[in-house]
């Protein structure tokens, strides 16, 4: 990746801490809830996904592009290990029971090479846990007829933009076969600074949501559903097999 991108992420990574959203927990939950698998964490960050993974009895070690995430996670007590996954995973084929990777395929100028790396080090057997955002979710649709485009929707390092279809392509074509197809199927938003409203939508079953472009925050009405996920999910949770 170009060093601009590193210093990005490196100053995401000094400066700030990582984001909890319903979407990753929903993909941990997809993790078996029984230990005992290796797995690895690619685009680790920090550890947020890593700790919880480990709660369960896992052994988990993880990559990521930045040196200061990677300082993070060590002190976590995990093996880290600072890596351009553009160039290929650095360890051996068939290493691992179970592959973690939320929100980090749309970052990469080449998916394809993630994915055949994956695909590599995964046992046959083993499964992938992926998600992205859905770039045909229905607000991205209803915004390009006012003129916006996802590129200024959605996070500004974003370099690939998925709906269900093609992601599933870039996988099946790396050799990954479907198990389970959902996501975060969101049905209804609203924005910050709406005053005494806010203190009964949590009782209605709304999340509130940081927004990472502006640093403020959001509402939603949401759940994790396999059903009409081409449009309704901001957020495609994917869960394939290495045959």
């Amino acid at each position: 990746m170009h060093s601009n991108i590193r210093a990005f992420y490196e100053r995401k990574y000094s400066g700030g801490s990582e984001i909890p959203r319903t979407s990753k927990q929903y993909a941990i939950d997809c993790v078996p809830p029984t230990g005992g698998l290796r797995i690895l964490d690619v685009g680790c960050g920090s550890g947020l996904n890593s700790k919880a993974i480990a709660e369960m009895g896992h052994e988990v070690c993880g990559v990521d592009l930045s040196e200061a995430a990677i300082q993070r996670y060590r002190s976590c007590g995990f093996d880290g290990r600072v890596a351009d996954i553009e160039n290929g995973l650095d360890y051996p084929d068939q290493s691992f029971d179970l592959i973690f990777c939320a929100e980090v395929i749309e970052h990469m100028t080449s998916p394809e090479v993630l994915a055949r790396e994956m695909w590599r080090v995964l046992r046959r057997g083993g499964r992938l846990i992926l998600t992205t955002p859905n770039s045909a979710f229905w607000l991205y649709r209803l915004l390009g007829l006012l003129g916006y485009t996802v590129g200024e929707l959605q996070h500004p390092k974003h370099f690939q933009f998925f709906s269900r279809r093609s992601l599933l392509k870039v996988l099946n074509d790396a050799g990954f076969k479907p198990k389970e197809a959902m996501g975060r199927n969101m049905y209804l938003i609203l924005p910050s600074g709406l005053g005494m409203l806010e203190r009964i939508l949590p009782k209605l079953a709304f999340t509130r949501e940081p927004r990472f472009r502006t640093g403020g925050y959001f509402w939603h009405l949401s759940n994790k559903s396999s059903l009409f996920n081409t449009l309704l999910a901001d957020t495609l949770i994917l869960v394939m097999e290495r045959s």
